[in-house]
């Protein structure tokens, strides 16, 4: 599952080896005992990547064979792509800016993903 953390100082992508029921039902929990309200319903995210990642090529590859609409790429313009999951977003309203988005695709593609996003920020780290 991929996990993509919305907050106040960005965006925060990773990979957990948890299924969406089983970190769904644990967050239920944990509001419940913090007695604080919890809206989750199934919805889209969206980040972007450098396209000049290596290994861009290989996701949209990747891409090209997979049946599902889980997940798609547009050009943004020539330096970026937007990359659309489709999920399952969990925060405190139906308004709230912050919160977590999960998303469950094929491990291979997860992992790729993921290590795509890290690498995206890197580059856009050192190009600051």
């Amino acid at each position: 599952m991929l996990k993509l953390n919305y907050n106040d100082y960005g965006l925060f992508l990773e990979q957990v080896v948890a299924s969406i029921d089983a970190f769904a039902t644990q967050r239920v929990m944990l509001a419940v005992y913090a007695g604080e309200t919890l809206h989750i319903e199934p919805g889209r995210a969206a980040f972007l990547l450098a396209s000049n990642t290596p290994g861009v090529a290989k996701l949209q590859s990747v891409l090209q064979k997979d049946t599902t609409s889980e997940i798609s790429l547009t050009a943004v313009d020539a330096d970026y792509i937007e990359v659309s999951l489709k999920g399952t977003w969990i925060a405190i309203s139906a308004q709230a800016e912050s919160g977590t988005f999960v998303t469950a695709l094929v491990p291979e593609l997860e992992t790729l993903v993921c290590s795509l996003w890290q690498a995206t920020q890197r580059l856009t780290a050192y190009a600051a």
